[in-house]
Formats: C-alpha cells, structure tokens, sequence
C-alpha cells in the first residue's frame, strides 16, 4: 500500500477508533480533545459540528466529539468532528492540513478500497466545484456499509464519512445528503 494512501486510512481508522472510546482517550499525548459529547440541536434534530482548530463545520444527526490528533513522528495535524450511534452508526468529517506527506491521489482511494476483495466499491463520482475536486464513493463488505466523500480543497483534504450496519440503510439514505451538503469552510473573520 502506497504511504500516502496508509496515512489517510491510518487518520480515518484513528478518528474512528476515537469516537468508539470512553473519555479515557484524554490520556493520550497525541489526541487533543476540544469538545466531547457536544449536543448543538438547532431545533431540526441535527447539530452544528464547528470544528475547534479546523477550518470547517458540518450538520450532524447525533452528538459529537470535536478533537485534533497530531502524528509524533511527522508533526502532521488532522481536526476531527463526528459520533457514533448507540446503533453502530458513525458520522465523521475529517480535515487533513497540508503537511509533510500528501495525501493519496483521488483517484487511487476507489482502487485502494477495492483492493480488499471483501470490500465492494460502487457509485464512484469525481466532479469540480470552483477550486475544489471531489470524489464520491459507497464501500460495503456485506454487513456494513460507509459512504465517503472527499473534498481536495487549495491543498487541504476534507473527508466525510457515513458508516452504518446495513439494517439502518434506509434511514442513513434518508438523511446522507444532508450531513454531506451541510459541509462549509469557516469564514476568514
């Protein structure tokens, strides 16, 4: 696997575990924990996630955790917002600043995740929007679902993901345009 497509599913994979874990993960020396369990409700059911040291927010069906993890080695940051469901279901956006490492090509994230015969990837889309390049995805194993979009944005990646068990497709269908339409750089005050 090309290092810089491990080091977005080892940012992924960090953000996931996080948000699985009691508050305990304070502890640790590279994670930085602004907000946890934050319940923002605007009144719809959703909460406005703004990202504490990130340059984002989004729309979030359930509450969140709000953290910033720092690799020791490389010195590299990535800003965090998502939770997880009392059902398996997870919502995370992901910022990974420009660093030392760039992250994978667009391209190769489909093939990477295809590469798993476990995984099957579908309804891929690259599109342009102003200076940003996005790419579209669904990736199932049969049990579990996760729908991803990433946003390459003047040097900055953003990724938002939806992973749920497959009982709960319909609801996550329901409500996936949403938290991924919700998605907006902070303003420069």
């Amino acid at each position: 696997m090309r290092p810089a497509i491990r080091y977005l599913l080892i940012h992924v994979a960090i953000a996931a575990s996080v948000l699985a874990r009691p508050v305990l993960a304070l502890a640790e020396p590279k994670l930085e924990m602004h907000r946890a369990g934050v319940s923002a409700d605007d009144g719809s059911g959703w909460h406005l996630a703004v990202s504490s040291k990130g340059s984002f927010s989004v729309l979030l069906p359930i509450p969140f955790n709000d953290f910033t993890t720092r690799d020791a080695q490389t010195g590299d940051t990535t800003h965090v917002v998502g939770g997880k469901s009392s059902e398996g279901i997870k919502f995370v956006a992901v910022e990974l600043p420009p660093g030392n490492k760039p992250p994978p090509d667009l391209a190769s994230i489909p093939k990477t995740l295809a590469a798993n015969p476990a995984n099957k990837v579908s309804d891929v889309g690259r599109k342009t929007s102003g200076d940003a390049e996005i790419l579209t995805l669904t990736v199932s194993d049969g049990g579990k679902t996760m729908y991803m979009r990433c946003i390459d944005a003047k040097g900055t990646r953003y990724t938002l993901t939806i992973e749920f068990p497959n009982a709960y497709r319909d609801l996550i269908v329901a409500n996936k345009d949403r938290f991924f339409e919700s998605f907006k750089l902070k303003k420069n005050s």
